[in-house]
């Protein structure tokens, strides 16, 4: 038994592999700057968390994971480091973890989170008890992790770290490969490459370390043709790929289609999550699962049962009629491919925006305003910052462009406080409606806070 310290252990990801690692009989502890419901629910799982980050926190330790956030320059990293302690980022505890079995890892822009959920689903229907590392909070885990007693074991990858390109899987399934996690200015920074080629280079080396590759057919990322090419692999696409979906007819909650492996037609699958890019990472999650020799009976199950990882169109409950979903969709291909979907629920749709990050919102805004037209109405908040600062434009540019683009086209639009924005849909709110909190900070606890009215007066 090793006792591993984390620091930065209020993330998702780190708080679940906290728990992963206990479940496996090691000592865990770990720090983070601020206390949160995360940390306070670890703590009260017996995992000791201190608030802040130092070196006295290093006694007893036998392994110091870091996360991917944490500056090499920090305190407690550097004693660790003089103490001769191994310091291991995040990716490489994953690692570990992933050569204890039969391993399959899900990475890409997006659709990641959706997709390793739904392997998982499939692997249950399956009876194959897998462990599970997901990057979100999943009801059937009771978490974000899965401590499993089978072979296989399910991972999301996150391509924003680096190091993901030193992973060796079985089969490493790829979504899609755009410029998200990119430095806007070259410089290297925590959960940004520094360029798109540097980001496609390490795509690159993860595949051609897999026993097999897993990717999007879809014309849109041709991209990951040439990077897969003369690699083993098997491609999964609407229209496209060994893998492939027909006869698709999409609901205003769900989706059906018949699926199609190398050429024959299975059988009929029903999702109950909506838009074609739930089809799409549905399909993903098909071909892996097939390609590792699951029978079809499982997919068909574990995809029918499939009801949504946290913020991934998640339905929080109603105000005064209208539906309240929040959604996690942080960059411009994930805010139009939710926009989509929610067209499709035949509600009046009212999207509340939260940009995400100044290096990504900056160069992203006028793709924000893009997708954003196909809402009846938007309220865009200012920038989470996810601790970083403006670079050429502030906050208050941002949303103030976005709204402008916006009432150009003739649509409801406006910049609005946290509290504005919270008065003003408890007073609007009405049956027909659907009201949409996105993005990847904390604007869900604003969609949170309008259901738990039910009635506003």
């Amino acid at each position: 038994m090793r006792h591993y310290h984390l620091m930065g252990i209020g993330g998702i990801g780190m708080s679940g592999l906290a728990r992963l690692l206990r479940k496996d009989g090691h000592q865990v502890s770990g720090c983070d700057q601020h206390s949160s419901e995360l940390t306070q629910a670890l703590e009260r799982e017996g995992i000791r968390v201190y608030q802040g980050h130092s070196p006295a926190h290093l006694e007893g330790v036998d392994i110091l994971v870091a996360s991917t956030a944490i500056p090499e320059d920090e305190a407690e990293l550097s004693a660790a480091r003089a103490l001769g302690l191994p310091v291991w980022r995040r990716i490489q505890v994953v690692a570990e973890i992933l050569k204890g079995g039969f391993s399959l890892g899900v990475t890409g822009s997006h659709g990641k989170t959706s997709t390793t959920a739904m392997l998982y689903s499939v692997f249950q229907a399956a009876q194959t008890d897998p462990t599970v590392l997901l990057g979100a909070e999943y009801g059937p885990l009771g978490g974000s992790v899965r401590a499993g007693q089978g072979r296989y074991r399910i991972a999301e990858i996150d391509e924003s770290d680096p190091l993901f390109r030193f992973l060796s899987l079985d089969i490493a399934v790829i979504t899609n490969l755009e410029a998200d996690h990119v430095s806007p200015d070259g410089k290297a920074r925590p959960n940004y490459h520094t360029s798109f080629e540097a980001l496609r280079e390490a795509m690159r080396a993860f595949a051609s370390r897999a026993g097999h590759v897993v990717h999007s057919g879809d014309p849109r990322w041709g991209l990951l043709e040439e990077l897969t090419r003369d690699l083993p692999r098997s491609r999964f696409g609407l229209t496209k790929g060994e893998c492939r979906a027909q006869e698709v007819v999409l609901e205003a909650f769900g989706s059906r289609f018949t699926l199609v492996w190398q050429g024959r037609p299975l059988g009929q699958v029903r999702l109950q999550v909506p838009g074609e890019h739930n089809i799409a990472n549905a399909l993903a999650a098909a071909c892996a699962a097939l390609v590792a020799g699951l029978p079809f009976e499982a997919v068909q199950e574990g995809l029918a049962r499939y009801t949504g990882a946290a913020r991934r169109f998640e339905r929080l409950g109603e105000l005064n009629g209208a539906l309240i979903v929040d959604d996690y969709a942080h960059n411009a291909t994930k805010l139009q491919a939710l926009l989509q979907a929610a067209r499709h629920t035949g509600l009046r749709v009212r999207a509340v925006f939260q940009p995400h990050r100044y290096g990504r919102s900056e160069r992203e805004w006028p793709l924000y305003a893009q997708a954003l037209e196909l809402a009846d109405e938007a309220l865009v908040l200012d920038v989470y910052s996810a601790g970083e600062t403006p670079l050429q434009l502030s906050s208050a540019q941002i949303a103030e462009n976005i709204v402008a683009h916006l009432e150009a086209r003739g649509k409801r639009a406006r910049y609005c406080g946290w509290d504005e924005a919270l008065g003003y849909l408890r007073k609007s709110a009405a049956p027909g409606q659907l009201i949409l909190t996105i993005g990847a900070g904390n604007v869900s606890r604003l969609g949170r806070l309008l259901a738990a009215e039910k009635e506003a007066v």
